[in-house]
């Protein structure tokens, strides 16, 4: 007989531990945008480079942060919805 079904708090803690990556991407995604803003250099290097920060990576580290952000929703739900099928 198969069994279907998660340990629901193993479930919970991965909900929590997604939002939390998510959280500390965004923060060093702030971090690094504020540091470039206040970096000294000028060029078309640092232009080039300030272009691409704003649009492609900080784009992307977007991305990964939402995507983040709704595993760790789906997760926190499915355990909910594991813990009240159990009951």
């Amino acid at each position: 007989m198969a069994i279907w079904g998660a340990d629901v708090e193993q479930l919970r803690t991965l909900g929590t531990r997604l939002q939390s990556g998510a959280s500390e991407i965004e923060q060093q995604r702030i971090n690094l945008s504020r540091m470039l803003d206040s970096t000294t250099w000028e060029g078309p290097d640092a232009k080039l480079f300030r272009s691409e920060w704003s649009s492609t990576h900080t784009s992307a580290l977007n991305q990964v942060i939402q995507a983040l952000k709704d595993a760790g929703t789906k997760a926190t739900q499915n355990a909910n919805e594991q813990d009240q099928a159990s009951r």
